[in-house]
């Protein structure tokens, strides 16, 4: 008359314990995955955002210290980025301004050194190397105590030999 009714439900056991081993290992590729989607992303941000500040400064002064000089109009439109969230809700650790470093130089690739108001190469090129401890939270959405990573980003642009041209 057919199977046994012992018969037709011991056939789909397999599947439930085939399923059931193969769940943590999927839930691990879709964590895994979530934190990659999530380093990419913190990357882009903050490599845009030091693009920006290298062309910011490659066209913005004169002189690099002051009150308008080329370091300060580069950390207030760091500041200016941060507050408006362009960093694409990445949070660092650290101060990204603060730990900020711009490096101008020569045609000759000599470093223009800051302070007393030397002045900006008339060519050249303007790195910006921006520092960020990600804190563990954002990489996947979960917190691995002791995990910690950290992004060295570098924005350069060539200076603008027109930039001191009056308007």
């Amino acid at each position: 008359m057919g199977k046994s009714f012992r018969q037709r439900c011991e056939a789909g056991s397999g599947t439930a314990i085939g399923v059931a081993i193969l769940f943590p290992a999927l839930m691990l590729m879709i964590v895994l995955l979530s934190a990659l989607a999530d380093s990419v992303r913190i990357e882009q941000a903050l490599q845009a955002a030091a693009n920006r500040a290298a062309r910011t400064a490659a066209i913005c002064c004169q002189n690099i210290d002051g009150d308008n000089g080329a370091l300060a109009v580069v950390r207030a439109s760091l500041e200016s980025m941060e507050e408006a969230n362009v960093f694409n809700s990445v949070f660092c650790n650290n101060d990204l301004v603060e730990d900020a470093n711009i490096v101008f130089t020569d045609v000759d690739d000599n470093e223009v050194a800051a302070g007393s108001n030397n002045s900006v190469p008339p060519a050249g090129t303007v790195y910006v190397f921006l520092r960020c401890r990600i804190p563990p939270k954002l990489l996947g959405g979960f917190g691995v105590p002791y995990f910690s990573a950290e992004r060295l980003l570098v924005g350069v642009a060539t200076l603008d030999p027109y930039r001191s041209r009056p308007t």
